[in-house]
């Protein structure tokens, strides 16, 4: 049995690498927050975006490859992680690091276009 492949189940993934990245971003972003129970707040916003991000990645693969979601919700979550903390955090980007992360994007959409959708 074949499953349609639609804009929503790619709308999905995409939510839910958004979700992982905020989830991920939070735990270290809560860590400065200046107020009582800011990181027991940073850390329930963290679970709340983790839960929803593997919410829509199972509704994403009701359709889309199990392995291409997988493989592009992985190099694009840690792409924008990535982007986040050089940006936000001020993490350094290296030589090594930009490779890397070279490396596991392209990974990502080689999985994507080397997987047979029939």
């Amino acid at each position: 049995m074949s499953v349609n492949v639609t804009w929503l189940h790619w709308l999905f993934l995409l939510l839910s690498i958004l979700f992982e990245v905020v989830g991920t971003s939070i735990m270290k972003v809560s860590h400065s927050w200046q107020f009582s129970f800011g990181s027991e707040l940073g850390l329930a916003i963290m679970w709340a975006c983790i839960a929803c991000s593997y919410f829509s990645l199972a509704k994403a693969v009701t359709a889309l490859p199990v392995g291409v979601a997988f493989a592009l919700w992985d190099a694009l979550g840690l792409v924008f992680i990535v982007s986040f903390s050089v940006t936000v955090l001020g993490e350094n980007l290296d030589l090594i690091k930009g490779l890397g992360l070279v490396c596991v994007l392209s990974g990502g959409f080689l999985v994507h276009f080397g997987t047979d959708t029939h």
